[in-house]
């Protein structure tokens, strides 16, 4: 079945008769009832009767025309972008929050700086949804905190932080080592469910029968820092993120004994893609060579 039998199908059924059909569309006659034969005999199914000369659609014609329109619908605009596209170059990348903050801008500048006249797209979000876009091919490339598990996504780690717990600076732990039991019913504030800073602190908590309060849960890393500043509970963010903080005195540090997180950054594409100058570009300024795998 091809898309001109469903295009002299759709003008059959708007035109009600074959030869206006073959009409519209500078055809023969002949031919407009061959194509419609075909797709009866293709499917098994009657799209038209015929009674007294005339064609009246049938029930599983109708679901037919329905498919049809939608078909060539979206093959008209793929022609109409397709043919109309300009030589604009686009270069569409992910972050997940994290690594757009500490990593992602320097190698933004350093891209456009080989490439003037490319743009590029960047979007940010939490690593599930920078995982799936770039799986929905969204994305050209992203980074993001790993560990990557998804077998329809190559990555490449690009580096790794060290993650801190901080406290408000007059907190009675403020520059010492606690137990892990410390922790218990501890007001706690944290990253979305969805963040790799989340999963490993979850991971954490539940090999070591924790359970922590959580009272505020954010995107934004800055927030978590405030309400850390202000005295409402504690956290564990990475080591570049509070490095200002800390040398300010507006939070402080403590450790838990026994325990060192941290946190890889990875850049991914799909699993399968041949990628083009531009993306080889792109992961040469995060990780270097490029090398294609294997």
């Amino acid at each position: 079945m091809t898309l001109r039998h469903l295009k002299i199908f759709i003008a059959v059924c708007d035109t009600g008769s074959m030869t206006a059909a073959a009409k519209e569309l500078f055809i023969a006659q002949p031919a407009v009832s061959f194509a419609i034969a075909e797709m009866e005999n293709y499917y098994g199914h009657k799209v038209f009767n015929r009674v007294s000369n005339r064609l009246y659609i049938t029930e599983v014609g109708k679901v037919l025309l329905r498919h049809a329109r939608q078909i060539a619908a979206q093959f008209d605009d793929m022609e109409a972008e397709v043919r109309n596209w300009n030589s604009e170059e686009i270069l569409r990348v992910g972050s997940s929050v994290s690594v757009s903050s500490a990593f992602l801008p320097g190698r933004i500048k350093a891209f456009q700086g080989e490439h003037p006249g490319v743009t590029v797209q960047v979007s940010v979000k939490n690593s599930a949804e920078i995982e799936q876009m770039v799986v929905n091919d969204q994305l050209d490339m992203a980074l993001i905190d790993g560990p990557i598990i998804n077998r329809l996504i190559a990555c490449h780690k690009v580096g790794a932080s060290g993650m801190v717990f901080i406290c408000p600076p007059e907190h009675p732990w403020s520059g010492g080592t606690i137990e892990m039991s410390d922790l218990n019913n501890c007001s706690f504030i944290v990253r979305e469910r969805e963040s790799m800073e989340r999963r490993l602190l979850e991971k954490l908590f539940q090999h070591n029968k924790i359970k922590v309060n959580v009272v505020w849960q954010s995107i934004s890393i800055d927030a978590i820092l405030n309400a850390v500043a202000s005295g409402l509970g504690v956290a564990v963010v990475s080591g570049v993120f509070a490095e200002e903080r800390l040398r300010a005195g507006a939070v402080g540090q403590f450790h838990v004994r026994g325990v060192r997180l941290s946190r890889e950054s990875f850049i991914i594409y799909q699993q399968n893609k041949a990628l083009d100058d531009l993306e080889q570009d792109f992961l040469r300024l995060c990780v270097g060579p490029f090398h294609p795998l294997s």
